[in-house]
């Protein structure tokens, strides 16, 4: 990117404000209100032996909040929008903050096992609407797909941070989650569904998750999984 950063410190990490994805939003960052409470839930049930999958970066502001607590080798970070990847790359740099970064769209074995090597992506022109819902008259771009239980092996993940604007509803409602313990999530009933969002939550608490109501705000959820309530402690 051209021209200097303005460096702007929140939550203890910097923020760009000056790049141009960044600035459309700047003010929100200023006030503090943008993705605060993700922000919040982050910093208060996020613990030092989580080892994260973060799907949905997009700035990478929540990846680098959880990485000052678990360290940049404990969360892996996916983002299907080539733009916003590249952002987060951006600040991951200007915080020397080494998370690994993956332009991936993760689906379950059993979702990726009807799809090609790629999916179309629906790119909108804000920073945080993309999908892999389509979005009408908007453009699509082509990202490579992963497996999204190879990937929790490969990083022995125990832990999810996932904002994917509607992506949620197929993934959790699909793929096996017996590693995973706990999982910050952005519900997106506009886009997914009232329905299918409720399947999905039905599904999670038949696994054996349940919601922390004291640590989760408005459509964004703290779910953990029964017996390892251990983790909840200063998070009621």
């Amino acid at each position: 990117m051209d021209g200097a950063m303005e460096l702007f410190e929140t939550n203890g990490v910097r923020i760009d404000l000056a790049h141009p994805r960044i600035q459309p939003v700047a003010d929100e960052f200023r006030r503090g209100a943008f993705e605060a409470s993700e922000a919040k839930i982050t910093r208060r049930v996020v613990r030092p032996h989580h080892r994260i999958l973060e799907l949905g970066t997009c700035t990478g502001f929540i990846a680098m909040i959880a990485a000052r607590i678990v360290g940049p080798a404990n969360i892996r970070s996916y983002e299907a929008n080539p733009e916003n990847a590249a952002l987060a790359a951006h600040h991951f740099a200007a915080n020397g903050l080494p998370v690994e970064l993956y332009n991936t769209v993760l689906l379950s074995r059993r979702s990726a096992a009807t799809h090609p090597a790629t999916v179309p992506f629906f790119v909108s022109p804000s920073l945080v609407s993309s999908s892999l819902i389509p979005i009408p008259r908007r453009g699509t771009v082509d990202v490579p797909v992963a497996v999204f239980e190879e990937e929790v092996a490969r990083h022995g993940a125990n832990f999810l941070i996932m904002d994917i604007e509607g992506g949620e509803v197929d993934l959790l409602g699909t793929a096996d989650l017996d590693p995973i313990t706990g999982i910050i999530l952005e519900t997106h009933y506009r886009k997914a569904g009232v329905a299918p969002t409720d399947a999905m939550m039905k599904r999670l608490y038949d696994r054996g998750f349940r919601i922390n109501l004291r640590s989760s705000g408005s459509e964004t959820l703290h779910l953990y999984r029964e017996g390892h309530e251990a983790d909840l402690q200063g998070a009621f």
